[in-house]
């Protein structure tokens, strides 16, 4: 992925934002008392995002890895690797076309806007709410998959739907009046998981290994970012 590089611009308009969240935020308080220790939910709950994605990133990265090693899908993920590097058309696509780019945070015309980037981080993750509750389902009932396999990709479906969760409770304490129209792009590649091919279907595990190893490491760098611009902590 591009690390989000920012213009002379764009700082000044991140200056402007991060201004008038310091003036929403105003009116909240700064933390919770609790036991003596000043306790800041928001911070608290930023914390737990990144340690959400970070999780997310590890088992997408040993999840990627395990396809390609373990007995129950190493010969597909090797023919399939093999025809995109001969850029088979459809191994292709599956190789590098990832859905949620659809719903990707990116900066436009030099303006960084903390708000929309957030929601639209939202719809980021929120797009692999179907693919990962599908790919459970599947593997579920597929035979000879390995408990390693399926014990990641259960955990990898529980992170997302908590860090998701996380995302909106952030939004609704940045930017209390936001309103948010969650559209979380459709994976095209669900038709290959529910086929009763098996080579779809490992066509389908193929295209979200690489996405999801890819996209999970794009959602920590952002957390980390806006970590730092609204609370002011681990820049």
């Amino acid at each position: 992925y591009m690390p989000l590089q920012l213009s002379t611009g764009t700082l000044l308009m991140l200056v402007v934002s991060i201004l008038l969240l310091w003036e929403k935020a105003a009116s909240i308080p700064a933390c919770m008392v609790e036991e003596g220790d000043c306790w800041d939910p928001l911070q608290e709950t930023f914390n737990s995002a990144i340690q959400r994605a970070e999780t997310l990133c590890n088992l997408a990265d040993q999840l990627y890895v395990e396809f390609y090693q373990n007995q129950f899908s190493s010969r597909q993920f090797a023919d399939l690797n093999s025809k995109l590097i001969k850029r088979d058309e459809t191994v292709l696509k599956a190789g590098i076309y990832c859905h949620s780019t659809l719903a990707k945070p990116q900066t436009r015309g030099g303006n960084f806007e903390i708000e929309e980037h957030l929601k639209m981080l939202i719809n980021f993750v929120g797009s692999w709410i179907s693919p990962l509750f599908h790919l459970v389902i599947e593997l579920s009932a597929m035979e000879g998959v390995p408990e390693t396999i399926l014990c990641k990709v259960k955990d990898l479906e529980e992170n997302n739907r908590q860090l998701l969760d996380d995302l909106r409770w952030i939004l609704t304490k940045v930017s209390p009046t936001a309103e948010i129209k969650e559209e979380f792009p459709s994976w095209e590649h669900l038709s290959f998981l529910k086929s009763s091919n098996k080579n779809n279907k490992f066509l389908a595990m193929f295209n979200l290994s690489n996405c999801l190893d890819n996209d999970t490491k794009f959602t920590l760098h952002h957390l980390r970012i806006f970590k730092c611009l609204i609370t002011g902590k681990d820049c």
